[in-house]
């Protein structure tokens, strides 16, 4: 019931929609535009809260209506650098991954971080500082932040709400005559409360264009409940992308038991992404299965129906028709149809082997002496038999027993907080001191951490897996790449930085500080090169000069370098 009221509430927000003045947008690129990702595509730990737009280096970006700029955020991940445009018409619009901001732009982003003295920015300008036009420039396609190739990230959200709004729904749309496919389907056991008990997959094969079918097309459970996942993607004119999918509909027999419409999403609950999809498959396989049922965890706003839940039932020896149907937003449907039987026979499956038994629905907490971890209301999106045990590991560089919790690949939506008391830390090396996942065949991940009062380290972290004490007592590396000690005529000169422990959590990244004969320089981050680079500007002058360049990690391990240079 809760979805429908939230279903509800969403139709009759939309239904005074007239009463903003309509939006008028053109598109942010000129000429061909192909998607490289839609709307809500499932991504990792997160819903893409855009469309992807192909685009050389360099190519140029528009205003898609009349507004001002309203914000500019520049990072080392995420979109890069990204400016948002605020519109009279109630929407703001979102560029993502630029290269470079239109000159006036630009200017004013560079002084304010030479002012702040940081390459990171997040600032707001006021609507007079930069007022726009339908169709001014206002910058360039790039491939800064978090990304594998360049394109425009290009968003529209509800600027008071900051709900994302998928952008095919207000006049931008590219040529698409393609169906969606579908690839499999996975066939779920389930307990009373909803949790799974078994998973098998099943091939889909095309037997007439948009018609599919599975080898078998009549599947078997055991269970009086059962649940469906479907893995689907969608594809344009002229790309090979696999792209996600706009809409799933399934039925039971002539019921109608689950939908929804890659509308609109809450990018505040992006991260029940894990309980949308399959998360072990996705984690383990790259298999990406999109539920067709809710996990009893799962707070999605954006199923629809009474009956979004989506969990079936069969009596003993039972059988039901299941139809799927799946379509892009140009309206390109493909359709699949399949049988469930149930067997007339009890169900005999293995009880699970696990130490603590965690409701999905209550606080859980682990509390024995040498460890401590508090699972909150909210951190899980099934009931989870953990198999929990601690092992005592001589291998060098462990400070601490080994706490093993469960599996990784459980998908967690809530940090928990993890106390480990240590075996033997000396008291000068405390400071260095981190909480490490440390699974089987991956390199250790640092979550950083504080000493409580009685003794133990202390962090929040997101998944399970095996976690211990270690030590952090090297200093990151700064590699030249391009530098020299003459680089007169040069444009720019750069570094590589590496640390010894990639971190997560509240644990900090890499921190940098470049100055030029005792004066702040801006260096600019690519966090996926670990490039560090500096592009001249005319601030530093022509002559003999010296840089320092300092980087400090999480435990304040810190590398200098000094290197003298004519500009």
């Amino acid at each position: 019931m809760k979805q429908l009221f939230l279903f509800l509430s969403l139709t009759l927000l939309f239904s005074q929609a007239p009463s903003r003045p309509a939006p008028d947008f053109g598109p942010p690129v000129r000429g061909l535009m192909q998607l490289t990702g839609t709307f809500g595509e499932l991504r990792g730990n997160h819903f893409h809260g855009g469309i992807d737009i192909r685009g050389g280096v360099g190519r140029s970006l528009f205003a898609i209506a009349d507004g001002f700029v309203s914000r500019v955020k520049v990072s080392v991940s995420g979109y890069g650098q990204a400016l948002y445009l605020q519109h009279p018409s109630g929407y703001t619009s979102v560029y993502g991954h630029m290269n470079r901001f239109r000159a006036d732009i630009a200017d004013t982003v560079k002084n304010l971080q030479y002012r702040q003295e940081t390459f990171k920015l997040d600032h707001q300008f006021p609507p007079g500082l930069f007022p726009v036009k339908k169709g001014d420039l206002i910058g360039f396609i790039g491939q800064r932040g978090f990304v594998s190739g360049p394109h425009l990230h290009f968003e529209i959200r509800d600027t008071e709400t900051e709900r994302l709004l998928n952008p095919m729904n207000f006049g931008i749309t590219v040529a698409d005559h393609r169906r969606p496919f579908i690839n499999a389907v996975r066939l779920y056991e389930l307990s009373e409360r909803g949790q799974v008990l078994s998973g098998r997959d099943y091939a889909a094969r095309e037997r007439s264009r948009g018609q599919y079918a599975l080898r078998p097309d009549t599947l078997w459970v055991q269970t009086p409940t059962f649940g469906l996942a479907i893995k689907s993607y969608d594809q344009q004119d002229g790309r090979p992308n696999f792209n996600g999918i706009y809409s799933q509909k399934m039925w039971q027999d002539d019921s109608l038991r689950f939908q929804y419409f890659m509308d609109d999403f809450d990018g505040r609950q992006t991260r029940y992404l894990n309980a949308h999809l399959d998360y072990a498959e996705q984690r383990l396989n790259n298999s990406w299965y999109q539920r067709s049922y809710c996990m009893p965890g799962n707070e999605l706003d954006f199923y629809q129906m009474d009956a979004a839940e989506g969990r079936l039932t069969l009596a003993p020896g039972q059988a039901t028709t299941i139809r799927y149907r799946i379509s892009d937003h140009m309206g390109n449907v493909a359709r699949m149809q399949l049988v469930v039987k149930r067997r007339a026979e009890a169900a005999t499956l293995l009880n699970p082997v696990y130490t603590y038994y965690f409701p999905y629905d209550e606080r859980n907490v682990i509390n024995d002496g040498k460890v401590y971890a508090d699972f909150p209301l909210g951190t899980l999106y099934e009931d989870l038999y953990l198999d929990y045990d601690q092992v005592t590991e001589t291998t060098d560089g462990l400070f601490s027993h080994v706490h093993r919790f469960g599996r990784s690949t459980t998908p967690l939506h809530r940090s928990f907080e993890l106390r480990i008391s240590p075996t033997q830390v000396p008291d000068w090396l405390r400071d260095k001191a981190i909480i490490a996942q440390c699974d089987d065949g991956d390199a250790p991940v640092s979550y950083g951490g504080t000493w409580t009062d009685d003794g133990q380290l202390r962090a929040r972290v997101r998944k399970l897996g095996n976690y211990a004490i270690m030590l952090d007592t090297e200093a990151p590396t700064i590699t030249p790449n391009r530098f020299g000690q003459d680089m007169r005529g040069w444009s720019s000169f750069s570094f590589f930085l590496d640390d010894n422990f990639p971190t997560a959590g509240a644990a900090r990244g890499l921190r940098f500080r470049a100055e030029v004969d005792g004066q702040w320089i801006l260096m600019e981050y690519d966090g996926r090169s670990r490039r560090l680079y500096h592009t001249f500007d005319g601030r530093i002058r022509p002559g003999q000069h010296e840089l320092v360049l300092r980087v400090v990690d999480d435990r304040e391990n810190e590398t200098v370098l000094r290197e003298r240079f004519v500009r």
